[in-house]
């Protein structure tokens, strides 16, 4: 028997059942294959343009923010530079010395100590100074602009030069900070 004498011989309420069946099943497939697929799709695709959306009518607000920042990064860059600076520092310094009539021993910078965000810079110190000088040299340098600060001192070695003058070895260490240099 051929597939031909087959299909004549099966009543057609069987062809219709099977013709439903392979509607089905090849309905059923495309829906289980690429319809929940490309909803699925579809759906993230929507969720991600509404969060798009929500950052756009932000836009304005954080331009603002963003620029404000910038604004104040700028005023503390002075205050902790993005470099270590020593050569101005010692400039500096060694001006705020001479005109206070102090005498610079030496200026030793050691390594500099990694922090989270920044680096701080030690830098053992020595001057020779009275007493009223010393403290005018420290109140100066706590005024610049530049994040520095005295640490530990000790004055020794006292020497008499005139009756209204005494002049003192100071040691102190000093910290400076910077930004690390990462991109911004």
């Amino acid at each position: 028997m051929s597939i031909n004498e087959r299909i004549s011989e099966t009543p057609m309420l069987n062809k219709i059942i099977i013709v439903v069946l392979i509607v089905v099943l090849i309905f059923g497939g495309w829906y289980y294959l690429y319809y929940i697929d490309s909803t699925k799709k579809i759906n993230k695709l929507e969720k991600e343009v509404e969060k798009l959306s929500a950052y756009k009518r932000q836009l304005p607000i954080l331009r603002v923010k963003y620029k404000k920042a910038q604004e104040e990064f700028k005023i503390y860059q002075k205050e902790l530079p993005i470099k270590e600076e020593i050569p101005s520092l010692l400039v500096k310094l060694t001006d705020i010395i001479k005109s206070e009539d102090v005498a610079l021993l030496s200026f030793k910078p050691k390594n500099a100590v990694d922090k989270r965000i920044y680096y701080l810079k030690p830098i053992d110190i020595r001057i020779v100074s009275t007493y009223k000088n010393c403290g005018s040299v420290f109140e100066k340098v706590a005024k610049m602009k530049r994040l520095f600060k005295i640490k530990d001192f000790t004055l020794t070695s006292p020497k008499i030069v005139s009756e209204h003058r005494v002049l003192l070895n100071v040691n102190f260490s000093a910290e400076t900070y910077y930004f690390k240099n990462k991109k911004r």
